[in-house]
């Protein structure tokens, strides 16, 4: 049975000498809990920096050693790949522009370490896209093999390409064109974003502190799927708590305002103000609870659907709101008639796939 409240997980981040108070039984919760929602080596790395790791139960310090040392691992990765992406596309004259997790740990914000990531996020302009595909498909990237619906769909409607996958290192590459699918209406104006960079100290390229801040936002809060989203909240926090200023304040809802997400970074601020609400600053918890959104959908659905989903926390009020917001999603991204006829057409392949196998129809058959 879990003793640990879902609404204070977060606060072991932020407050992190409560972690010295758990007992055994209580560490295993939040070791699965934490494994689950992708942030155990960002409580690792945040023991680490407050010197706290060597007080812990041996039981304990194992796992969080041994998932730090993994996302440290994938941190040189992310960075091995970013130099030879950025040797290709240079070369080529493109810039590419690096984010989320990527970027996170190319410009070494605060979140970076124990930042575990999926993959890696490219953005190119979208007159650039083609050749972008091209050059990748030279250096060895692949996509796999799709069936003429989703190929359809990602060229037609989506923000980015098929997802791409390095043939010797397996490493999978997202490029985007735009922030958010075209086909949706809500799609960012890049002319905008591209001129809200800045460089890191390798010379990579990414986005600058407010449009940085406002991506995660989008995909955050304009995503139907939660596995990841109290990492990508803890991401929020951490970007916002080291950006914070009134000039990044006003740029930021400036930016939300000109491009129309402003809504989103109201979800956001609430979201902040209820998981994170005692860890923070008492002007900065003032300024969210003025400036969150608190409508009653916000409260019972969107914020329950963001916490980790395993049975220890998520009950059945839980479970239907991520299907809410994973239908919202949806929703988001589409207009209603393309949805409904999207729905149609995946259910008739899932179905199929499920009475003939994945691969009956493919002629290429698994890798």
């Amino acid at each position: 049975m879990l003793t640990i409240s879902p609404q204070q997980l977060l606060l072991y981040l932020a407050q992190p000498e409560r972690c010295l108070t758990l007992s055994l039984n209580n560490w295993q919760q939040i070791i699965l809990l934490f494994r689950e929602a992708k942030l155990l080596a960002s409580l690792a790395a945040v023991l680490e920096r407050h010197n706290l790791l060597v007080s812990l139960p041996e039981f304990a310090k194992r796992h969080l050693i041994s998932s730090l040392v993994y996302a440290d691992r994938q941190a040189q990765q992310i960075k091995f790949e970013c130099r030879e992406l950025q040797d290709t596309f240079i070369k080529a004259g493109i810039e590419p522009i690096y984010l989320k997790g990527a970027a996170y740990t190319l410009a070494n914000t605060q979140n970076s370490r124990g930042r575990i990531c999926n993959d890696l996020d490219v953005l190119v302009a979208k007159a650039e896209l083609g050749a972008s595909e091209a050059l990748l498909k030279q250096h060895r990237w692949k996509t796999d093999k799709l069936n003429s619906y989703d190929e359809r769909y990602y060229r037609k409607w989506s923000h980015e390409i098929p997802p791409m996958v390095h043939l010797l290192r397996g490493t999978v590459l997202d490029l985007h064109h735009n922030l958010y699918l075209p086909i949706s209406g809500r799609a960012a104006d890049m002319s905008i974003f591209f001129n809200l960079v800045i460089k890191t100290t390798s010379g990579a390229t990414v986005l600058n502190p407010e449009a940085m801040v406002l991506h995660s936002i989008i995909h955050l809060f304009m995503n139907e799927e939660t596995q990841s989203a109290m990492r990508d909240l803890w991401d929020l926090h951490l970007l916002i708590s080291e950006f914070n200023s009134t000039d990044f304040w006003q740029k930021l809802h400036k930016l939300a305002d000109s491009t129309g997400f402003n809504l989103e970074l109201k979800y956001c601020l609430a979201a902040l103000h209820h998981y994170l609400g005692p860890a923070l600053d008492p002007m900065l918890r003032s300024y969210y609870e003025v400036n969150a959104c608190n409508k009653l959908w916000v409260r019972n659905i969107l914020i329950p659907a963001l916490i980790p989903d395993h049975p220890l926390v998520c009950n059945w009020q839980h479970r239907w709101a991520k299907r809410l917001i994973y239908f919202r999603g949806h929703w988001l991204k589409m207009p209603t008639h393309i949805l409904i006829s999207h729905f149609v057409v995946k259910s008739f392949f899932g179905c199929r796939d499920a009475l003939f196998g994945k691969y009956h129809f493919n002629s290429k058959g698994p890798d």
